[in-house]
Order: structure tokens, then sequence, then C-alpha cells
């Protein structure tokens, strides 16, 4: 069995989109561990959007759109060879073919295991050789993180990674350093108005046309609700906003159709009642933990992981997906019932500090230690004494 180095693990994460919730994932972990006495860098785009946040970890911009900058990229090998990480985690699948090159470079330069956090099950885009591409791909990894049982059990039917490679991880509150590090930017909301906030990429499957029709009967038993759609559209927007035209809805459903800073973000959530998800297929989503770490209670449907997070009646409902009626009759019930509104708060809070990155960190950690076949108290123990 190796042993480890006085100052605990050498870890080098990649993650090569410079923003959004898988880098700010990559950010929490990275910190976490940093805490627990290890050493990282993290590897990602340019423009890192969490440059100015405070990190404990070392940052290297290396990539534009996936493509790796030729100077930053001899300027990252170069750390390779000296940082001689034993661990290389890779983030994200969006692009399998990029992350395979990266694979097979990076093994040229360093004799580090290679672990895997895909986020999402597919691309959001996906090709006809992104099956063949993944298999390759997952066959190479010695560890596999996923962040719902059911993405696991869809990655070893589809990709065929055998189980004993897999393990299930809390997913944190992505934008937990929001509330610690930054003043929040209000938006401007009318008084006396009850905010249900949909939060996030905008992208056909996250059933953004489900809730626009379900706002009319919002409205009719809950006039004085307001609905805001707030992220980047990654699809076409002119169809919905020909929907609020159309139901004249303009004035209460407001579609702020860009990618916000986090002071923004911040504000949003916490002018927010509720948060809703009408996703009609998905994996995970980062903004039910944030939600969560918010106070708030999450209204989503039952598609991927979603039903292992949010406990129906609990922290939230859970409704079918593409189902108008009863997307508006659960937002209706949350903002006029304050007994069962009021009890949701509380769990939601006591569910928050159950999905710490000390938690997440602390399970991470034990599989570094696995793949390396080291004690992971031999692990810790000795980047403690560090």
């Amino acid at each position: 069995s190796m042993t480890i180095s006085r100052e605990g693990l050498r870890i080098l994460f990649i993650t090569p989109p410079p923003r959004a919730g898988t880098l700010q994932y990559t950010h929490n972990l990275a910190n976490a561990l940093v805490q627990r006495g290890h050493r990282v860098t993290l590897v990602t785009g340019m423009g890192f959007e969490l440059a100015d946040y405070p990190r404990s970890y070392e940052a290297l911009e290396v990539f534009d759109r996936y493509r790796p900058r030729p100077l930053r990229l001899c300027r990252f090998l170069w750390h390779c060879l000296t940082f001689r990480p034993q661990i290389i985690h890779l983030q994200g699948a969006q692009h399998p073919a990029a992350y395979i090159l990266l694979w097979a470079m990076l093994r040229l330069f360093s004799n580090a295991s290679f672990v895997y956090s895909p986020h999402d099950v597919w691309s959001n885009s996906p090709r006809s050789y992104h099956i063949r591409a993944f298999r390759f791909f997952y066959a190479r990894m010695r560890h596999v993180f996923m962040m719902a049982k059911r993405n696991a059990e869809l990655v070893i039917e589809y990709f065929h990674v055998p189980r004993e490679r897999i393990t299930v991880v809390p997913l944190g509150d992505n934008t937990a350093f929001a509330r610690e590090d930054i003043t929040a930017e209000f938006p401007e909301i009318p008084p006396g108005k009850k905010v249900v906030l949909c939060f996030g990429l905008i992208e056909p499957r996250k059933g953004i046309g489900t809730l626009v029709s379900a706002a009319p009967e919002v409205l009719r038993q809950v006039p004085n609700a307001l609905l805001m759609i707030v992220g980047k559209p990654l699809m076409d927007i002119a169809p919905l906003q020909r929907q609020l035209t159309e139901l004249g809805l303009q004035e209460c459903v407001r579609l702020v159709p860009r990618y916000v800073s986090f002071a923004q973000m911040a504000g949003y959530f916490t002018a927010a009642r509720l948060l809703v998800l009408p996703y009609e297929e998905g994996w995970n989503s980062g903004v039910i933990a944030s939600a969560f770490g918010f106070g708030k209670p999450v209204i989503t449907t039952q598609v991927g992981g979603f039903a292992e997070v949010v406990t129906h009646e609990s922290t939230g409902l859970l409704v079918p997906p593409k189902d108008p009626a009863a997307l508006a009759q659960a937002i209706v019930r949350l903002l006029s019932d304050e007994m069962l509104y009021g009890r949701m708060v509380t769990n939601v809070q006591q569910a928050a500090r159950e999905i710490s990155w000390e938690v997440t960190a602390r399970i991470t950690e034990d599989r570094y230690a696995d793949v390396l076949g080291i004690g992971a108290d031999c692990a810790v123990s000795q980047a403690r004494q560090h």
C-alpha cells in the first residue's frame, strides 16, 4: 500500500467551462478538500467567473470553449510535471471527445489515477458518436461520482460502468459563497407580490412552456403572484415571448433571458417565496441545493434524480412533467397555505445542513484513497499533521 506525503493528496481538477454549475461545484469541493489538508489545482476556461472570490486552491485558465490555448497549455503541462498530481478529477459531460483527448495527453505527462464526475448523463447537444465515446472514456476512469442514484443506474445501463466503480455523492449548494462573500442585488419587485422563481439555463428540456401555461390558473387563484423566469437562453425564446403576449401575462410573468451575476442571483433567491423547476427531462439540478441553502421550498417534476433530493410534502412538492394543471395547483398550494409553507421552510433548512461540502469532500477523499490503494485514515491523519 502506498503512503501519502505529509501535505495530503495532490489533486488536479479539470473543469473546462469557466462558469455555471459544474465549475461552481468544483470550486466548493476544491475548497473543502484543501480545508481537509489536501493540495488542489483547478484547470478551467478563460474568464473564470470565481477569480475574485476567496479560494484556497490554485487556478489555471487554459481553455477557450474546450480548446486549449497553446501557450497556456504548455504552462498547464509544465504544472502537471512539477505538481505531480496523484488524482486527476475530470468534471462535466458536454464534449466527450475533448475529454478523451485530454485523458490521452495527460497520461503522457502524469501517472495520476483518473476519476470523473459527469454531472449530466448526456450532453446537451448529443451526437451519434457520443455513446461510443462515453463508453471508451468511462472504461478508462478508475472511479465515477454521480449526484443521484437514478443517474448511476443510467450510466451502468448505457455506458457499461461497473457498479462498484460508482459512488453517489450529495450535490451541495454550489452558490453557498454567494451568501457569505457578497451583497445581494435585489430585482425591482412591486410591494405585496409573492415571487415564484424559475432559475437556470433556459433549454427545451426545462419545461418553461409548461410553467407559462400554468400561470393563468395560478394568477386566477393568487392574483398577487409574480412569476420570474431567469437564466441564459440556450434556445429561441421568441415562442415563449409570443405565448406570454397571447395569454396577456407580460405584467405577471417576468422573463429575464440572461446569465445573471452572483449578487443578482442572491437577490432573486432571497426575494423568492419558492422555486419551481418544471423540467421535462433532466439529471441533477444545482438549483435545488441553492434553493435549500437560501431556505426556499422547491416544486419540481418527477424526472432524473429530483425525487431523491426533494421530499414530497416535506421540502417541496413533486408533480408529473408536462402537466400545467398539476403544476398550477402545487404553486397555488405553496403560495396560499401558510402552515404548510412554514413547515417546509424548517425542513429545507435542515436538509441544507445534511448536504454540506464537508460531507461531499469526506466521501470524495475516501474514494481517492481507495483508488490509490491507501487507507483513508492514513490520508486524513497525515493531512491533519500538516
